[in-house]
Protein backbone atom coordinates (compact mmCIF):
# COMPACT_ATOMS: atom_id res chain seq x y z
CA UNK A 1 0.00 0.00 0.00
CA UNK A 2 0.89 3.48 -1.13
CA UNK A 3 0.70 5.93 1.41
CA UNK A 4 0.91 9.38 0.64
CA UNK A 5 2.85 11.16 3.34
CA UNK A 6 6.27 12.45 3.74
CA UNK A 7 7.90 10.52 6.66
CA UNK A 8 11.07 12.15 8.30
CA UNK A 9 12.82 9.58 10.74
CA UNK A 10 15.55 11.00 12.97
CA UNK A 11 18.09 8.51 13.27
CA UNK A 12 18.52 6.52 10.62
CA UNK A 13 21.22 4.82 11.24
CA UNK A 14 19.66 3.00 14.21
CA UNK A 15 18.60 -0.65 14.18
CA UNK A 16 14.91 -0.31 14.30
CA UNK A 17 15.07 2.55 11.77
CA UNK A 18 17.24 0.40 9.60
CA UNK A 19 15.15 -2.22 9.28
CA UNK A 20 11.94 -0.24 8.97
CA UNK A 21 14.18 1.45 6.30
CA UNK A 22 14.37 -2.41 4.48
CA UNK A 23 10.86 -3.14 4.76
CA UNK A 24 8.82 0.04 3.90
CA UNK A 25 10.82 2.20 2.28
CA UNK A 26 9.24 1.66 -1.34
CA UNK A 27 6.29 2.93 0.40
CA UNK A 28 6.02 6.48 0.62
CA UNK A 29 8.37 9.52 0.56
CA UNK A 30 11.34 8.98 3.01
CA UNK A 31 14.10 11.67 4.82
CA UNK A 32 16.56 10.60 7.16
CA UNK A 33 18.57 12.67 9.47
CA UNK A 34 21.92 10.76 10.39
CA UNK A 35 24.40 11.68 12.43
CA UNK A 36 26.60 10.18 10.62
CA UNK A 37 26.32 10.61 6.77
CA UNK A 38 26.29 7.06 5.21
CA UNK A 39 24.39 8.50 2.13
CA UNK A 40 24.44 11.73 -0.26
CA UNK A 41 20.02 11.75 0.22
CA UNK A 42 20.89 12.14 4.09
CA UNK A 43 20.61 14.93 5.64
CA UNK A 44 23.51 14.92 8.31
CA UNK A 45 23.01 16.54 11.84
CA UNK A 46 23.80 15.62 15.55
CA UNK A 47 20.56 15.29 17.26
CA UNK A 48 22.41 14.71 20.25
CA UNK A 49 24.50 17.87 21.01
CA UNK A 50 22.80 21.00 21.57
CA UNK A 51 21.53 23.04 19.02
CA UNK A 52 21.90 26.33 18.41
CA UNK A 53 19.63 28.54 16.40
CA UNK A 54 21.90 28.88 13.50
CA UNK A 55 22.30 25.07 13.05
CA UNK A 56 18.01 24.16 14.39
CA UNK A 57 17.27 26.98 11.51
CA UNK A 58 19.79 24.90 8.69
CA UNK A 59 18.16 21.87 9.92
CA UNK A 60 14.58 22.89 9.19
CA UNK A 61 15.23 24.78 6.37
CA UNK A 62 17.08 20.94 4.89
CA UNK A 63 13.35 18.98 5.86
CA UNK A 64 11.70 21.36 4.04
CA UNK A 65 13.30 21.09 0.68
CA UNK A 66 12.76 17.12 1.20
CA UNK A 67 8.98 17.43 1.74
CA UNK A 68 6.73 16.36 -1.23
CA UNK A 69 3.60 15.83 0.08
CA UNK A 70 1.45 17.93 2.92
CA UNK A 71 0.77 15.17 5.15
CA UNK A 72 4.26 14.33 7.09
CA UNK A 73 5.12 12.43 9.99
CA UNK A 74 8.19 12.56 12.14
CA UNK A 75 9.23 9.67 13.82
CA UNK A 76 11.63 9.63 16.15
CA UNK A 77 14.32 6.85 16.26
CA UNK A 78 17.38 8.37 17.84
CA UNK A 79 18.61 7.22 21.18
CA UNK A 80 21.62 7.33 23.34
CA UNK A 81 22.40 3.96 25.40
CA UNK A 82 20.54 0.94 26.09
CA UNK A 83 18.83 -0.66 28.87
CA UNK A 84 21.96 -1.69 30.76
CA UNK A 85 23.52 1.56 30.25
CA UNK A 86 25.32 2.42 33.92
CA UNK A 87 28.40 4.46 32.85
CA UNK A 88 28.38 8.03 31.81
CA UNK A 89 24.93 8.41 32.96
CA UNK A 90 24.58 12.27 33.03
CA UNK A 91 26.26 12.79 29.79
CA UNK A 92 23.95 10.26 28.33
CA UNK A 93 21.00 11.70 29.94
CA UNK A 94 21.76 14.82 28.41
CA UNK A 95 22.46 13.31 24.84
CA UNK A 96 18.98 12.32 24.71
CA UNK A 97 17.29 15.37 26.51
CA UNK A 98 19.39 16.98 23.16
CA UNK A 99 17.61 14.94 21.03
CA UNK A 100 13.78 15.06 22.09
CA UNK A 101 14.32 18.92 22.47
CA UNK A 102 16.28 19.39 18.79
CA UNK A 103 12.90 17.00 17.69
CA UNK A 104 10.54 19.23 19.53
CA UNK A 105 12.14 22.33 18.26
CA UNK A 106 12.04 21.42 14.50
CA UNK A 107 8.52 20.47 15.12
CA UNK A 108 7.49 23.97 16.64
CA UNK A 109 8.44 25.48 12.88
CA UNK A 110 7.39 22.75 10.61
CA UNK A 111 4.67 21.31 12.87
CA UNK A 112 3.96 17.69 11.17
CA UNK A 113 0.59 15.88 10.99
CA UNK A 114 1.77 13.70 13.62
CA UNK A 115 4.82 12.73 15.61
CA UNK A 116 5.55 8.89 16.38
CA UNK A 117 8.36 8.23 19.50
CA UNK A 118 9.63 4.87 19.92
CA UNK A 119 9.28 4.07 23.89
CA UNK A 120 10.22 1.12 26.03
CA UNK A 121 7.70 -1.50 27.35
CA UNK A 122 10.19 -3.38 29.47
CA UNK A 123 11.75 -1.08 30.91
CA UNK A 124 8.25 1.04 32.38
CA UNK A 125 6.28 -1.62 33.61
CA UNK A 126 6.52 -3.46 37.17
CA UNK A 127 8.04 -6.52 37.08
CA UNK A 128 6.96 -8.45 39.98
CA UNK A 129 3.59 -9.50 39.17
CA UNK A 130 3.24 -12.93 37.30
CA UNK A 131 -0.34 -12.80 36.65
CA UNK A 132 -0.52 -9.10 35.36
CA UNK A 133 -0.57 -8.20 31.69
CA UNK A 134 0.02 -4.15 31.89
CA UNK A 135 -2.22 -1.99 29.82
CA UNK A 136 -1.59 1.80 28.57
CA UNK A 137 -3.45 2.78 31.39
CA UNK A 138 -1.86 1.42 34.12
CA UNK A 139 1.15 3.42 36.16
CA UNK A 140 4.56 3.12 34.89
CA UNK A 141 7.22 2.96 37.95
CA UNK A 142 10.67 2.98 35.81
CA UNK A 143 13.45 1.27 38.10
CA UNK A 144 16.02 2.10 35.54
CA UNK A 145 18.38 4.98 34.22
CA UNK A 146 16.97 3.43 30.60
CA UNK A 147 13.43 3.66 31.35
CA UNK A 148 13.40 6.55 33.75
CA UNK A 149 15.11 8.69 30.51
CA UNK A 150 12.04 6.86 27.71
CA UNK A 151 9.09 8.53 30.24
CA UNK A 152 11.21 11.75 30.95
CA UNK A 153 10.85 11.66 26.41
CA UNK A 154 7.21 10.17 26.44
CA UNK A 155 6.67 13.42 28.54
CA UNK A 156 8.59 15.74 27.31
CA UNK A 157 6.53 14.68 23.74
CA UNK A 158 3.60 13.86 24.75
CA UNK A 159 2.89 17.33 26.37
CA UNK A 160 3.96 19.35 23.74
CA UNK A 161 1.92 17.30 21.36
CA UNK A 162 -1.37 17.66 23.61
CA UNK A 163 -0.79 21.93 24.23
CA UNK A 164 0.29 22.04 20.30
CA UNK A 165 -3.20 19.59 19.52
CA UNK A 166 -1.17 17.93 17.38
CA UNK A 167 -1.37 13.66 16.85
CA UNK A 168 1.14 11.51 18.19
CA UNK A 169 1.59 7.99 18.92
CA UNK A 170 3.96 6.52 21.60
CA UNK A 171 5.03 3.07 20.96
CA UNK A 172 5.91 1.28 24.08
CA UNK A 173 7.71 -1.64 22.49
CA UNK A 174 8.57 -5.17 23.91
CA UNK A 175 12.15 -6.60 23.95
CA UNK A 176 13.33 -6.70 20.74
CA UNK A 177 15.50 -9.42 19.00
CA UNK A 178 16.81 -9.47 15.38
CA UNK A 179 19.77 -9.31 13.39
CA UNK A 180 21.69 -6.45 11.96
CA UNK A 181 25.05 -7.04 10.82
CA UNK A 182 26.49 -4.24 12.56
CA UNK A 183 25.44 -4.85 15.93
CA UNK A 184 25.40 -8.92 15.42
CA UNK A 185 25.62 -9.51 19.01
CA UNK A 186 22.85 -7.41 20.11
CA UNK A 187 20.29 -8.47 22.20
CA UNK A 188 19.80 -11.46 24.60
CA UNK A 189 18.92 -13.84 22.54
CA UNK A 190 22.03 -12.82 19.96
CA UNK A 191 24.39 -13.20 22.78
CA UNK A 192 23.31 -16.95 23.86
CA UNK A 193 23.72 -17.77 20.46
CA UNK A 194 27.79 -16.44 20.31
CA UNK A 195 28.08 -17.47 23.17
CA UNK A 196 26.64 -21.15 22.09
CA UNK A 197 28.85 -21.32 19.18
CA UNK A 198 32.23 -20.37 21.25
CA UNK A 199 31.09 -23.01 23.69
CA UNK A 200 30.95 -20.46 26.15
CA UNK A 201 28.05 -20.63 29.08
CA UNK A 202 25.42 -18.59 28.68
CA UNK A 203 25.67 -15.41 31.54
CA UNK A 204 21.86 -14.90 32.66
CA UNK A 205 21.12 -11.75 34.64
CA UNK A 206 17.73 -13.10 35.74
CA UNK A 207 16.02 -16.47 37.03
CA UNK A 208 16.07 -18.91 34.34
CA UNK A 209 11.96 -18.71 35.33
CA UNK A 210 11.50 -15.25 34.92
CA UNK A 211 9.33 -14.56 31.79
CA UNK A 212 9.63 -11.83 28.86
CA UNK A 213 7.88 -10.43 25.83
CA UNK A 214 9.44 -10.56 22.91
CA UNK A 215 9.19 -8.76 19.52
CA UNK A 216 11.23 -9.25 15.97
CA UNK A 217 12.67 -6.55 14.21
CA UNK A 218 10.38 -7.06 11.72
CA UNK A 219 7.35 -7.20 13.72
CA UNK A 220 8.44 -3.58 15.12
CA UNK A 221 8.74 -2.04 11.18
CA UNK A 222 5.04 -3.59 10.60
CA UNK A 223 3.56 -1.81 13.47
CA UNK A 224 5.14 1.10 12.90
CA UNK A 225 4.04 0.86 9.53
CA UNK A 226 0.66 -0.15 10.43
CA UNK A 227 1.00 3.14 13.13
CA UNK A 228 1.54 5.45 10.12
CA UNK A 229 -2.00 3.95 8.14
CA UNK A 230 -3.98 3.42 10.92
CA UNK A 231 -5.40 6.24 13.48
CA UNK A 232 -2.88 5.75 16.28
CA UNK A 233 -3.27 7.99 18.57
CA UNK A 234 -1.87 8.19 21.98
CA UNK A 235 0.33 5.38 23.66
CA UNK A 236 0.41 1.93 22.73
CA UNK A 237 2.05 -1.42 23.66
CA UNK A 238 3.44 -3.55 21.40
CA UNK A 239 4.34 -7.19 21.83
CA UNK A 240 3.64 -10.34 20.88
CA UNK A 241 0.56 -12.57 21.80
CA UNK A 242 2.27 -14.72 24.80
CA UNK A 243 5.57 -13.69 26.67
CA UNK A 244 7.80 -17.10 27.51
CA UNK A 245 10.21 -17.78 29.75
CA UNK A 246 13.63 -17.69 29.37
CA UNK A 247 13.99 -21.43 30.33
CA UNK A 248 12.31 -21.72 27.02
CA UNK A 249 14.22 -19.63 25.05
CA UNK A 250 17.30 -21.11 26.57
CA UNK A 251 15.45 -24.90 25.33
CA UNK A 252 15.00 -23.34 22.00
CA UNK A 253 18.86 -22.53 21.46
CA UNK A 254 19.82 -25.66 22.74
CA UNK A 255 17.76 -27.48 20.08
CA UNK A 256 19.12 -25.48 17.10
CA UNK A 257 22.90 -25.30 18.17
CA UNK A 258 22.23 -29.29 19.30
CA UNK A 259 24.50 -28.09 21.98
CA UNK A 260 24.10 -28.31 25.71
CA UNK A 261 24.39 -25.10 27.16
CA UNK A 262 26.10 -24.24 30.41
CA UNK A 263 24.62 -21.54 32.59
CA UNK A 264 26.48 -18.45 34.18
CA UNK A 265 23.96 -17.25 36.69
CA UNK A 266 25.08 -13.56 37.47
CA UNK A 267 22.06 -12.90 39.33
CA UNK A 268 18.88 -14.98 40.17
CA UNK A 269 15.98 -12.26 40.11
CA UNK A 270 12.72 -13.57 39.13
CA UNK A 271 11.18 -10.87 36.29
CA UNK A 272 7.63 -11.12 34.42
CA UNK A 273 7.18 -9.39 31.59
CA UNK A 274 3.47 -9.67 30.87
CA UNK A 275 1.93 -7.08 28.73
CA UNK A 276 -2.07 -6.43 27.45
CA UNK A 277 -1.46 -5.61 23.41
CA UNK A 278 -5.70 -5.56 23.09
CA UNK A 279 -5.49 -1.69 22.33
CA UNK A 280 -3.37 -1.71 19.01
CA UNK A 281 -5.16 -5.09 17.88
CA UNK A 282 -8.09 -3.51 18.32
CA UNK A 283 -7.96 -0.72 16.17
CA UNK A 284 -5.15 -2.42 13.48
CA UNK A 285 -6.90 -5.87 13.14
CA UNK A 286 -3.20 -7.32 13.71
CA UNK A 287 -1.82 -9.38 16.60
CA UNK A 288 1.86 -10.52 16.25
CA UNK A 289 2.52 -14.28 16.71
CA UNK A 290 5.75 -15.07 18.92
CA UNK A 291 7.99 -17.16 16.09
CA UNK A 292 10.83 -17.47 18.34
CA UNK A 293 12.15 -21.02 17.18
CA UNK A 294 12.45 -20.18 13.56
CA UNK A 295 13.79 -16.85 13.77
CA UNK A 296 16.15 -17.95 16.25
CA UNK A 297 16.87 -20.77 13.55
CA UNK A 298 17.60 -17.53 10.80
CA UNK A 299 19.70 -15.61 13.16
CA UNK A 300 21.87 -18.92 13.82
CA UNK A 301 22.69 -19.85 10.37
CA UNK A 302 23.10 -15.89 9.60
CA UNK A 303 25.85 -15.92 12.52
CA UNK A 304 27.62 -18.58 10.76
CA UNK A 305 27.27 -18.06 7.46
CA UNK A 306 29.00 -14.35 8.32
CA UNK A 307 31.73 -15.82 10.87
CA UNK A 308 32.56 -17.91 7.70
CA UNK A 309 31.75 -21.59 9.53
CA UNK A 310 30.10 -24.01 7.54
CA UNK A 311 26.63 -24.73 7.81
CA UNK A 312 26.23 -27.65 6.25
CA UNK A 313 26.83 -29.94 9.73
CA UNK A 314 24.30 -27.87 10.83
Amino acid sequence: MDIKQSIVIFGGNSVLAQNFLKNYSNQTDITKITRLNKSENDISCDMGKFLYQKELSTLINQIRSRLIYDRTVFVLFSWCGGPRTNNNVEEVLNINRNIVSNFIGVCKKINPSKIVFLSSAGTLYPDDNRLKNYNELDIVSPKTFYGKQKFMAENMISNYALENNLKFTILRIASAYGYDKRFSDQGVINKWLYSAIENKSLKLFNSIDSVVNFISFKQISDAIYLSLINSLDGIYNIGTEKSISLNEVIDQISQVTKKKLELDIIRNDKRFFNIDISKFCKITGTKFKLKLEDDIKIIYQTILKDRNIDTKFF
